[in-house]
């Protein structure tokens, strides 16, 4: 093939590789729920263990180590002390921990302002209804997750992201009647594994370039 003809095929292959690489991302979501499993996938620290804030108080914000605590809609965040027995039957009674719920329905959002990669928190359940756990980033809602109505125990929530995630949002509708909340939350602020769009690009840029090369010398 003349040089012409091989500019030609050159420019054509990038800007396959420009269309390729414009393509939309979306972010991957890991879930764990053990506390053992999060552990074993990402290197965390403990960010809160919700001890030093002030207890059995509604509050309808509070900020502590950079993250603010506040109640979605009207709700409103509560830290109920360790003597506190207003959980799920499930739930050791009383819960020998500062747990961070609210008075009345839970509605509550964590909001970072250094975004990790990875959150896991315990997770405590009324048996009432369905806990919906919703995790966002700079380009907005990441995820939902929603815990069946039937648990009534408590168990661990753990989430790695390929977007640093600024904020989630906890909501049960009926914890008016029966507590819901969160505890010991973990993070890590680790460099985000690559999505696999992502990815599958720079893997064909390289072997393209590599044939290319090849191609040209030919």
């Amino acid at each position: 093939m003349c040089k012409t003809g091989r500019l030609v095929v050159l420019a054509m292959c990038a800007a396959l590789i420009l269309i390729l690489s414009t393509t939309t991302a979306y972010a991957t979501i890991i879930y764990y729920f053990t506390k053992a499993d999060f552990d074993a996938a990402v290197s965390t620290t403990l960010l809160e263990d919700f001890e030093n804030i002030q207890q059995g108080v509604q509050m309808t914000s509070f900020v502590s180590h950079g993250v603010t605590y506040a109640g979605v809609d009207g709700g409103n965040v509560f830290v109920a002390p360790p003597y506190y027995y207003n959980f799920g039957a499930g739930v050791p009674n009383p819960i020998n921990t500062a747990v961070l719920t609210a008075n009345g329905p839970e509605n509550f959002s964590v909001e970072f302002s250094t975004t990790p990669t990875a959150v896991g928190f315990d997770t405590y359940f009324n048996g009432l209804a369905p806990t919906t756990v919703q995790f966002f980033s700079t380009q907005g809602l990441l995820d939902t997750f929603v815990f069946d109505a039937s648990l009534d125990n408590k168990g661990y929530l753990g989430v790695v992201s390929s977007d640093p995630i600024t904020s989630f949002r906890w909501t049960n509708m009926e914890g008016g009647v029966l507590n819901t909340g969160i505890d010991n939350i973990s993070v890590s602020y680790a460099v985000p594994v690559p999505e696999p769009s992502v990815m599958a690009f720079l893997g064909i840029c390289v072997i393209s370039l590599v044939g290319l090369r090849r191609w040209w010398k030919d």
